[in-house]
């Protein structure tokens, strides 16, 4: 997908809406020649998060900023591989550990579509026929989108990093970088 019609996709191959074939981990752009960043469900899938992160700080200019929303508490999904999940606190420290400022964080995807997502991936994985399987998938997916409107009043509290599907983080690079 492309998030906005003016960015352009950087992805491992050459897929539809992709732009740039490159790796997050050594970006094919000069220094300081871009002005902001989308990273969506991507440093799960990358080994060295921390060496991606700096790439992003490498290529943003001076004042840019990124925005990342990755993974907490989601089940293994491995394009092309699936290495860790982040913390609230841990998705900022990964960004200010490079030299950014974060400013601002949160969880963007709640704790009900946690609950729903976990419960359809674990009867898509365990119930022994593949049929029944899918069917229990389905089943939970379709109910679970209901109480997945929970989501909109429980990600105003406080504590719904704790429990969120996703955690976000806007963070900028300081302008005398």
């Amino acid at each position: 997908m492309r998030a906005h019609p003016r960015f352009l996709n950087l992805n491992l191959a050459p897929f539809p809406n992709v732009d740039v074939v490159g790796n997050a981990q050594c970006l094919p752009f000069g220094a300081a020649t871009i002005g902001a960043l989308h990273c969506e469900a991507v440093l799960e899938h990358v080994e060295l998060p921390d060496r991606a992160v700096a790439e992003m700080f490498r290529v943003l200019k001076p004042g840019g900023y990124v925005f990342a929303a990755t993974p907490f508490l989601q089940a293994f999904h491995g394009y092309p591989d699936h290495f860790q999940n982040f913390t609230l606190a841990g998705h900022s420290a990964l960004f200010a550990r490079s030299g950014f400022t974060v400013v601002d964080s949160g969880p963007c995807v709640g704790p009900t579509f946690t609950l729903v997502d976990l419960a359809s991936n674990w009867t898509r994985e365990h119930v022994p026929s593949r049929l029944l399987s899918r069917i229990a998938w389905l089943g939970i997916r379709l109910i679970g989108r209901a109480f997945v409107q929970l989501d909109r009043v429980l990600l105003l509290s406080d504590q719904a990093h704790v429990l969120a599907s996703t955690t976000f983080v806007l963070a900028q690079k300081p302008q005398a970088a």
